[in-house]
């Protein structure tokens, strides 16, 4: 039994552990001392023996090594809770008289189609492409129909279905859209993408980096704002990277602005005001998507992460930090992929990141401290 508790990768990161677990498709961070506590769980032949080691390593007493143990067992089985999939026992065939309401869109020289059923639908959606909306062409590259029928939001490509899920849970029909968008921007499947990460992503033309932070910390204003300083925009929120080559890619979606930062984006985007307020989330008030060109370089490498912390009337601070620290910000709200190949890959480009915090409280100051970010080292 205790073989089968055991993680499939472990990735040593510097002063940590990172073990992946497939059942659960779950990242747990660990430092040295629990990993030998696991390792020796795994490797004893018994109770006793593992017993004992933790009294004789520890100077432990029996009590305790006893409990050590049951910790242990209990950690790796709640590890070990296998994933709820993606059921759809029903292919549903597409009912294309739910079509009431149609989004033309298009992103350089790609050119989809919506299709709605509501308003309300549109809004779960449209928000973070308007910027992209056209006029109706001939034929569209890719097309998505969108409808509700019994408390189930049914998403399809190309009259395909994809999944359905409940009503009340729109945000997964948001995630499990941005990833058929993704795959047919870019002509991928979906677990050719190592994951789609939380993180906001800016290019210099040449590689990117990413920016991740805690709500409030800062990060889409500071995302806003360089992309009006010469940067392009590559990805905000939703980063895809892609497994074979770890770049990451772009996607389309506008820049979402919190009401708190309308004061210093406003200066920056014309016409900021007309901007439409999307007001899904209310208990974070009216939204703004803000708008950036198509980027020079749809994909780029990527192998430095900042995690940005505005702390008002402080110095501005750009400093290496423990990845660790990052990780247990980044992981948790990122997809990433079940598959054995990409986490293991996943794990492997972790080790090539070099991990930034950024504190600040005056934008320029920041601005101008973020191109050292993109000299090697």
């Amino acid at each position: 039994m205790k073989a089968n508790l055991a993680p499939k990768y472990i990735q040593s990161v510097n002063d940590f552990m990172i073990l992946w677990f497939e059942k659960s498709n779950q990242y747990t961070i660990i430092d040295s001392g629990l990993y030998f506590c696991i390792q020796t769980f795994l490797d004893a032949k018994n109770l006793d023996d593992c017993v004992n080691v933790y009294k004789n390593t520890f100077q432990f007493t029996s009590e305790k090594a006893n409990a050590i143990f049951l910790d242990v067992k209990q950690f790796l089985l709640d590890r070990n809770i296998p994933t709820k999939r993606e059921l759809n026992p029903t292919k549903y065939s597409i009912d294309i008289t739910n079509r009431k309401f149609t989004k033309y869109y298009t992103c350089g020289t790609f050119y989809f189609e919506i299709h709605f059923q509501s308003e309300l639908l549109i809004n779960y959606i449209h928000p973070q492409l308007q910027h992209l909306e056209t006029s109706k062409h001939s034929t569209p590259d890719f097309w998505f129909d969108i409808y509700e029928e019994h408390n189930q939001i049914k998403l399809f490509t190309n009259n395909h279905f994809v999944r359905s899920c409940n009503s009340k849970d729109f945000h997964e029909l948001q995630g499990k859209f941005n990833m058929e968008l993704i795959c047919a921007l870019h002509n991928k499947k979906e677990h050719d993408w190592l994951g789609l990460l939380h993180a906001s992503t800016i290019s210099n033309n040449s590689k990117s980096v990413m920016l991740i932070g805690t709500s409030g910390s800062g990060k889409s204003t500071l995302t806003t704002l360089l992309t009006r300083h010469g940067y392009d925009l590559v990805a905000d929120d939703t980063t895809p990277i892609l497994r074979d080559n770890l770049n990451t890619y772009y996607f389309p979606g506008g820049i979402s602005v919190k009401p708190g930062a309308f004061p210093t984006i406003k200066p920056f985007i014309n016409n900021f005001d007309d901007l439409p307020q999307s007001y899904l989330r209310a208990f974070k008030g009216g939204i703004k998507y803000v708008s950036t060109p198509l980027p020079n370089l749809t994909n780029t490498s990527c192998n430095k992460i900042v995690l940005v912390n505005y702390k008002a009337n402080s110095k501005t601070l750009l400093e290496p930090i423990n990845a660790k620290t990052a990780l247990e910000i980044l992981i948790p709200d990122s997809w990433i992929s079940p598959k054995p190949e990409n986490a293991k890959a996943f794990l492997k480009w972790i080790n090539t990141v070099t991990f930034y915090k950024l504190t600040y409280s005056n934008n320029q100051d920041a601005i101008d401290i973020f191109s050292t970010i993109f000299i090697d080292e």
